[in-house]
């Protein structure tokens, strides 16, 4: 089997690349298809019917909870997971909200594990062509990979940032906060914080985003629509690139990135209580994905694991993300050997 490569590739090549591989299994485009792998079941869908009903996973379920959807089911429209919401710049722009839902997003089936979202840039506001692919991995994992080739600068500014922002929104939680490990302030150790979005910030509107402890504050315009996801706390940051979050059911939700900040780009963990009252505990436990100065033509992306299984502790989840991590890495080593 001739594996698809993403390094150092314009997707204006993917067809051509991933075309012996695709061909050998009949892919196909859909509007949705649900998957089995191990204790997960998921159900994925396009853009078809979105904003009603949002691509990416529609639903999650685990064997240990075969009636407990990890993200909410009450409404279309409502659940979503993994899914591809905003693109924003650090100025004004109606196409700050929104735009990844409203247009063309593709749903093609890969393989009986692997599913793929694909994005041209014609459909894009932004011009900004992308994929974004889900692979389950037993016994609870969904992988995912995302790439994206911006094709013009001109509305990202002075500022000359892209902001890519992903929706989780999740059904009954324990316990509302992210938890991570990080600093709780300058020259303070490492150790585990609850990132709870506290009303802190002039900008505050539903929740906040935490950033790495490298990372600097994305400057923004002042008459800027969009506020509330470019904006970030000073404090707590975190400092390893994974962050987890517990469920009703005794239920642990997990998303692990493999990069956290890098003079290119960064990951921000983001958190939003707007359905989170005193009957529910729905928050959307979110990320961000910066790319640091838009170039066109070059391409950008990151990779994750996502993480839907009982909960066992605070070391359990982080031995999840040094066991992904270790993966990578052999990964990084077998391919440069070839």
């Amino acid at each position: 089997m001739i594996k698809c490569g993403w390094a150092g590739r314009s997707l204006l090549s993917l067809s051509v690349i991933c075309f012996a591989w695709t061909a050998s299994i009949a892919e196909e485009q859909l509007t949705s298809v649900k998957l089995e792998t191990g204790s997960l079941s998921a159900l994925f869908h396009d853009n078809t019917q979105s904003p009603g009903l949002l691509s990416g996973v529609q639903s999650l379920f685990h064997t240990a909870a075969p009636t407990f959807d990890a993200y909410d089911p009450d409404q279309r429209g409502a659940s979503a997971g993994l899914n591809f919401e905003h693109i924003i710049s650090g100025q004004s722009d109606p196409d700050n909200k929104f735009t990844p839902r409203k247009g063309i997003y593709t749903l093609h089936q890969i393989d009986e594990r692997t599913v793929e979202l694909r994005r041209q840039a014609d459909d894009s506001p932004w011009r900004m062509e992308s994929t974004m692919r889900y692979q389950l991995v037993p016994p609870h994992y969904i992988d995912f990979e995302f790439r994206c080739v911006p094709h013009q600068i001109e509305k990202y500014g002075d500022h000359e940032y892209a902001i890519l922002f992903w929706a989780n929104y999740m059904h009954e939680v324990e316990e509302v906060a992210l938890n991570f490990l990080g600093i709780a302030g300058p020259d303070e150790p490492e150790t585990w914080q609850r990132g709870e979005a506290p009303k802190t910030h002039p900008d505050y509107l539903g929740g906040g985003t935490y950033r790495h402890r490298d990372a600097e504050p994305l400057a923004y315009n002042e008459d800027h629509n969009f506020k509330l996801n470019v904006w970030s706390y000073d404090y707590p940051r975190y400092t390893k690139p994974f962050y987890f979050g517990r469920a009703q059911h005794n239920m642990a939700f997990m998303l692990m990135f493999d990069r956290s900040y890098s003079e290119e780009d960064e990951i921000r963990f983001s958190l939003f209580k707007f359905k989170v009252t005193e009957q529910n505990k729905r928050p959307a436990w979110d990320y961000q994905y910066v790319i640091h100065k838009v170039e066109a033509g070059k391409q950008y992306g990151y990779q994750g694991r996502l993480v839907w299984k009982p909960f066992v502790s605070n070391d359990d989840c982080l031995q999840e993300y040094e066991i992904w991590q270790q993966s990578l890495s052999k990964t990084t080593t077998s391919s440069r050997s070839r």
